[in-house]
Formats: structure tokens, C-alpha cells, sequence
């Protein structure tokens, strides 16, 4: 696959049989594909690449919708660009 959401031997490959981070590429994929009113994200860049990280990143700043992320991960943080609530 072009964007790196599977292997070409995966592909064929129930849902179910894939690894967790390769069932979170698939179900960001279909999200971003047909994206809802409202998308909650919980630590969304967990199990996946760089370049994909980057491109849901990318992603996200297009989001029609709300988008709620949370997230330990410094780098989407800072790369953030929608309103933050920071909670304690």
C-alpha cells in the first residue's frame, strides 16, 4: 500500500488477524476517509510510523469537524495548531 497502512502481504488479510497497530492504521484510515462531526483521538500516534504520524497530523489540520486528541506525545502537542485545554 502506498501510505504504508499495510504490507502487501497483509492485505487480504482479515481485520481481526492483524496486529493492534495495523487495526489502528485501518481505523484511522476509514476515519479519515469519512470523517465524522466529532472525532475523539486517545493517543492516536501510538503503534504507528513516523510518516503516517506526520500525515494524520497533516490530517487533523484539515478535520472538518471538532477534533479532541489526547495525547502524551509532545511532538503532535507542539505540532497542534487548534485551540488547547491543558487539564491537571
Amino acid at each position: 500500500m502506498s501510505l504504508g497502512l499495510l504490507p502487501p502481504k497483509d492485505v487480504d488479510r482479515p481485520v481481526g488477524a492483524l496486529s493492534v497497530g495495523q487495526r489502528r492504521r485501518v481505523g484511522l484510515a476509514l476515519l479519515l476517509g469519512d470523517p465524522p462531526d466529532v472525532l475523539l483521538l486517545d493517543e492516536p500516534t501510538n503503534h504507528i510510523s513516523l510518516t503516517l504520524a506526520e500525515e494524520l497530523s497533516d490530517a487533523l489540520d484539515d478535520a472538518p469537524g471538532a477534533v479532541v486528541v489526547a495525547s502524551h506525545d509532545r511532538w503532535l502537542r507542539r505540532r497542534w495548531d487548534g485551540e488547547h485545554l491543558a487539564l491537571d
